[in-house]
């Protein structure tokens, strides 16, 4: 019996996978059979992952704020092989400032990342597919802020409800043309970007917030991951997964 959960032969491209849960997402896949692109700004680390996660892995640099940028290097990644998954991983914010003290400049660059970048990414990677009749998958990592108010992430949480609304708007407009749109919302994850609000005197207090009374690591979101997918997930689109101990519940 075929694996529904296999990625054999399918070439997925991941932003941001030079660490963090796009390095998760990035290994998982190539556990299970796929080509992988992995994609971000700083090319030394970037091609230190690559290097890390095997022969089936090539490196990219991409700025995710730049729409031009994204486009060349969808356009490189196409010619290496039909593009099957994209995974919008890339994210940044001006992690626990008050809203009133975030600047026009931080403000920017947020949404050009995390909104305008998975915008852009999503629509060149589609564009493609609908030419080449293929159909595929976008995957779209979110947050549990897109679900509930994040304190003092008030850019990040707007982008990624924002975010949610682009998956479902994208899944509708291009469901008939086999291109599937999901998201996953992972609640607060261990990762270099956090590590520094988790040490300090704010990081119980979120942590106790998580009904399952711990953060999430980058492994335990890989599975959602490779359920959207995959043939596992063929019938699911403009679905928003939260995995998050539980904390949209709050």
């Amino acid at each position: 019996m075929d694996d529904p959960f296999s990625l054999m032969g399918r070439t997925a491209v991941v932003t941001g996978g030079s660490r963090g849960i796009g390095y998760a997402i990035a290994r998982a896949f190539v556990g299970r059979g796929a080509r992988v692109v992995v994609t971000a700004r700083g090319e030394g680390a970037l091609r230190e992952a690559a290097s890390s996660l095997g022969p089936n892995t090539i490196a990219l640099p991409c700025d995710n704020a730049d729409p031009a940028a994204i486009a060349a290097m969808v356009g490189e990644a196409w010619r290496l092989g039909p593009i099957d998954v994209l995974v919008n991983n890339a994210g940044i914010s001006p992690f626990y400032k008050r809203a009133e003290h975030v600047t026009v400049a931080e403000w920017d660059a947020v949404v050009d990342v995390n909104l305008r970048g998975a915008y852009f990414a999503s629509v060149e990677v589609a564009q493609r597919m609908f030419a080449a009749g293929r159909g595929g998958s976008v995957v779209n990592v979110s947050s549990v802020g897109g679900i509930v108010p994040l304190e003092r992430l008030a850019v990040y949480s707007a982008t990624k409800a924002g975010l949610h609304q682009l998956t479902r708007a994208f899944a509708l407009e291009w469901a008939d043309r086999g291109v599937r749109v999901n998201a996953i919302a992972p609640g607060w994850t261990e990762t270099d970007f956090t590590g520094d609000l988790f040490a300090s005197r704010h990081g119980e207090q979120l942590r106790g917030d998580v009904p399952m009374g711990r953060f999430a690591v980058p492994d335990d979101i890989v599975g959602a991951a490779v359920f959207l997918a995959s043939d596992a997930s063929r019938y699911v689109t403009g679905a928003i997964l939260p995995v998050d101990g539980g904390r949209a519940l709050r």
